[in-house]
């Protein structure tokens, strides 16, 4: 099985990213560091767009 790393995988690019690979059958290794929440608070986090 080949493998596929997105970093910035709960932003807008990387979470389409991991759709579309996923659906091609590559297991995706996601990174990312929320720094969204950091710069702009709790609201602005990315956390919904991460699956376990």
């Amino acid at each position: 099985m080949d493998i596929a790393i997105v970093t910035g995988s709960m932003g807008l690019v990387g979470t389409e990213s991991v759709h579309f690979l996923t659906a091609s059958g590559l297991k995706v290794i996601g990174v990312d560091n929320n720094m969204r929440r950091e710069f702009f608070g709790d609201d602005a986090s990315n956390e919904l767009n991460r699956k376990v």
